[in-house]
């Protein structure tokens, strides 16, 4: 089936004005039906009755005037609050307290357990130590990193050794530096 072209449904149109005949009016919308002006079932009727009016300016200074205060009117609770108290101490939190800020290597391990298995060393490289914690995983370190539970730093590889300094408490506020020291292969039996 064809679909009539636009000319010509313009021209049946122009054609039907001439006659005197007009194209059909499209039929009357139906209308909504009006809106119910009686308050919903179940409304209470003390919501029925409209709000009294405002009262004026005068009226309302006249009422506050004649209302004699007592002290319970200054009592604080969850109505009637102290404009002078300061709540900023409800919303201050406690200052969190700020441990060290480095990276710490093997921090779940003390560093009694930990096993110095490798040094390397060279011209223009950083020496490396290499440590094993007990579960077989091995960790590289260098010179100023933290190591172990007792966040002990290393202050210097030697070619057998590594060298740590560990701070610890000493009371009174103040903290005393303990040397430790870890030896290559430290513990094992050579046998030739």
């Amino acid at each position: 089936m064809m679909r009539p072209s636009g000319s010509l449904v313009l021209a049946v149109l122009l054609g039907l004005s001439a006659c005197g005949g007009e194209p059909p009016e499209p039929p009357p919308k139906a209308k909504a039906a009006p809106a119910a002006t009686g308050p919903a079932p179940g409304t209470p009727v003390s919501a029925l009755t409209p709000p009294p009016p405002p009262m004026s300016k005068e009226g309302l200074l006249a009422e506050v005037r004649k209302r004699q205060l007592t002290n319970e009117d200054f009592v604080e609770s969850d109505t009637n609050r102290d404009p002078f108290r300061s709540y900023l101490a409800t919303f201050a939190t406690q200052a969190p307290i700020v441990g060290k800020q480095h990276k710490i290597v093997l921090q779940k391990f003390g560093l009694d357990e930990l096993k110095l298995v490798a040094i390397v060393q060279g011209d223009g490289v950083a020496p490396r130590a290499m440590f094993v914690d007990p579960s077989g995983m091995g960790v590289n370190v260098v010179r100023a990193d933290h190591v172990s539970k007792a966040d002990a730093t290393v202050v210097r590889i030697a070619p057998d050794r590594v060298f740590f300094e560990i701070e610890e408490d000493a009371g009174s506020g103040k903290t005393k530096k303990i040397e430790r020291v870890i030896e290559l292969h430290a513990g094992e039996v050579v046998t030739q």
